[in-house]
């Protein structure tokens, strides 16, 4: 701890395959510090006044070995007060591992892999959705257009267990909705040509298409596919929300699906705790609809740690965790409910958007959404902005 101040500690990817979400997440938590110390700081009553919050960070590189590193100098050099995750599950798996044997408190704003809460590690608070819910609505939303709909391919990359972790997720409500696997491939994460997979798409035809890699995978097999004329019913991809796949994707993007953990809904909602959405969109200096789900996950990471805070009264990491353990409450972000056993969110609730006429909106859940479902995609896939 930084005399005088609440030290917030952060490994984050400034370089690497991860650094463009990682700063954003960086970002996040600056606004939410900032924002913090123009109401004087946080109250911690067992020190009985206000105090500021003070981010200190490292670059990790996107390496798992450099972030168990970059935690450890954290928490025994820097003792920092919070330690919140980086960007990416693998990272943060890493930096769960260092936490949970240090006997400390880490605040997973950036890792959505379930197993961060499957291998026994104490204290890992989690406040987005677990990768395993992001696209459950998904084939719900299908059978809505088309009840006939029956056919799924998915495609997911290799290495890591985020990939596996969404794809099989939506599989299983899939499955118990009717539908069969036609199509479940693997592909190295260094795949850059992916024509004699999307060959294998073109023949089944999928009602049902789903492909999750990292982002930059995302990327070049949505524009190739795009380029295509396919039948697919519906078309989803986990990099969809993001501003990149506006960039990269242009007019090609329309009628494709993803999932988001927030996006800027009914601005008039004010949350139980903490900024309103609007305000938290003027906080990071952006317009809402170029703002990415890392800055504003961080932001909340931020205000929930504050919340505990000031609802333990102390810094103490079992103060800490017996405090969010048992809160029930909603910020700008949504709303914010844990395991109390693993810390595993299930308050917090992921959005399906699609992208129609050059804009993305809410089409899943049914009594959040903002315009109804396209479908099927082949029918939308070009539209002119």
């Amino acid at each position: 701890m930084f005399e005088g101040h609440i030290t917030a500690g952060l490994p984050v990817s400034l370089t690497g395959q991860f650094s463009v979400q990682s700063k954003q997440a960086l970002r996040g938590l600056e606004a939410w510090s900032n924002w913090v110390n123009r109401q004087g700081g946080i109250w911690v009553a067992d020190r009985g006044r206000k105090i500021p919050v003070r981010v200190c960070h490292y670059d990790d590189r996107s390496i798992p070995a450099s972030t168990r590193d970059i935690t450890r100098q954290l928490l025994l050099e820097d003792k920092v007060d919070l330690l919140f995750g980086p960007y990416a599950s693998s990272l943060a798996l890493a930096s769960a591992e260092v936490v949970s044997s240090a006997g400390r408190l880490l605040w997973n704003q950036g890792g959505a892999v379930d197993t961060i809460h499957q291998r026994g590690y104490r204290w890992i608070i989690s406040i987005l959705s677990s990768a395993s819910t992001y696209l459950q609505g998904l084939p719900h939303l299908v059978k809505e257009s088309d009840r006939s709909a029956s056919r799924l391919a998915l495609v997911y990359a290799s290495s890591g267990g985020f990939s596996r972790t969404v794809a099989e997720g939506m599989e299983r409500e899939a499955i118990d909705l009717g539908f069969e696997t036609v199509l479940k491939q693997e592909f190295p994460v260094t795949m850059s040509n992916f024509s004699m997979l999307i060959d294998s798409v073109d023949k089944i035809r999928p009602d049902l298409f789903l492909g999750v890699g990292r982002i930059h995978n995302d990327l070049i097999l949505a524009r190739q596919m795009s380029q295509r004329n396919l039948n697919i019913g519906a078309l989803a991809f986990v990099g969809t929300p993001i501003r990149e796949f506006r960039s990269t994707l242009g007019q090609n993007r329309e009628g494709i699906l993803g999932p988001s953990q927030w996006e800027f809904l009914d601005s008039s909602v004010l949350p139980e705790y903490g900024p309103t959405p609007r305000e938290v969109v003027n906080l990071l200096g952006s317009e809402a609809d170029q703002l990415d789900y890392p800055e504003v996950q961080s932001f909340a990471a931020g205000l929930i740690a504050q919340r505990s805070i000031e609802e333990s009264g102390s810094l103490s990491p079992e103060s800490l965790w017996e405090a969010a353990a048992g809160l029930d409450f909603r910020t700008f972000y949504g709303r914010f409910k844990i395991n109390p056993k693993t810390g595993q969110q299930i308050g917090h609730k992921p959005v399906i958007v699609q992208w129609q006429r050059g804009e993305k909106t809410v089409v899943w859940p049914v009594e959040i959404r903002q315009s109804r479902l396209l479908f099927p995609w082949s029918d939308y896939r070009i539209n002119a902005e």
